[in-house]
């Protein structure tokens, strides 16, 4: 049984995108590899086209993410935490202070957002630009989000 701590799924019910969330500040390039690693080459996860790995300072997104043939590969796309999540913040609170409850409630309430507006390409803010030069807005867009759960 996979269970993740977010999905989303296009609007047809397909997942795409797998999101796990620790609350781990700074970790390393080779940590971020191998829990991606781990969950891979042990199928903790389900096969999606789009894996983030979200920690407190830093996203980690890895397109393709069902390619088993570099499981080491590093991460596409790193994103400035912070800065995509700080509408979302009660300042001076920082994200390194949330539980992982907390910071996955964030991460669902940012991503449903998402999911549901209607951002184009070059109206965008630049901490966003990712969503679409990954193909995860076109992904993911008017789709749904669901939390722990069986994938």
């Amino acid at each position: 049984m996979r269970r993740v701590d977010i999905a989303v799924y296009n609007p047809d019910g397909k997942l795409q995108l797998v999101v796990e969330v620790k609350n781990r500040p700074h970790a390393s390039a080779e940590w971020v590899a191998h829990l991606r690693h781990n969950l891979l080459a042990h199928a903790f996860i389900p096969p999606s086209p789009y894996f983030l790995l979200a920690l407190p300072d830093f996203f980690y997104l890895w397109k393709d993410a069902v390619s088993l043939d570099i499981l080491t590969k590093p991460p596409d796309y790193q994103i400035s935490a912070p800065e995509v999540l700080a509408t979302y913040l009660n300042f001076p609170q920082s994200l390194n202070d949330l539980s992982h409850a907390g910071l996955e409630l964030l991460m669902t309430a940012w991503l449903e957002d998402i999911i549901h507006a209607e951002l184009q390409r070059d109206a965008v803010d630049p901490s966003l630009q990712w969503l679409f030069d990954s193909g995860l807005y076109e992904a993911i867009a008017r789709g749904s989000v669901a939390i722990e759960t069986v994938a």
